[in-house]
């Protein structure tokens, strides 16, 4: 058995996975799942999911709520981490912006400075 860890517990599936038929289903897992699941519109109490993923006889009904609200999170899922993924990249950019600003404001102080100078040396006084 391997130990368990952020990137999996011990039998392989990782912890954004969603438990599969015949798997115990916790009491606090039960309760997250029916939080996801209430955000996309399906409400289920936690004890009926549990009896659910455990393998009790359900109607077609209750079937198609749970099986739809497990694509839609893991639309949502998607959805989240690509807007994550393009303010990382909005981010970068505008740190490189400012990166590349400041380089061009040093250049240009260094200019005004050196010729402040050239006009002190060439002046008469």
């Amino acid at each position: 058995m391997t130990p368990s860890n952020s990137w999996g517990d011990e039998r392989r599936n990782l912890s954004h996975q969603l438990p599969v038929r015949g798997q115990m289903l916790g009491r606090r897992q039960a309760r997250r799942l029916c939080r996801r699941f209430a955000c996309v519109g399906v409400h289920t109490q936690p004890r009926r999911l549990q009896e659910l993923l455990a393998g009790a006889p359900a109607g077609q009904h209750e079937l198609t709520n749970v099986n739809f609200a497990i694509i839609a999170t893991q639309l949502c899922r998607e959805q989240r981490s690509a807007k994550i993924k393009r303010l990382k990249r909005r981010g970068t950019r505008a740190l490189m912006f400012a990166g590349l600003l400041l380089v061009v404001l040093n250049f240009l102080f260094c200019l005004a400075y050196l010729f402040v100078d050239l006009t002190q040396q060439a002046s008469p006084l």
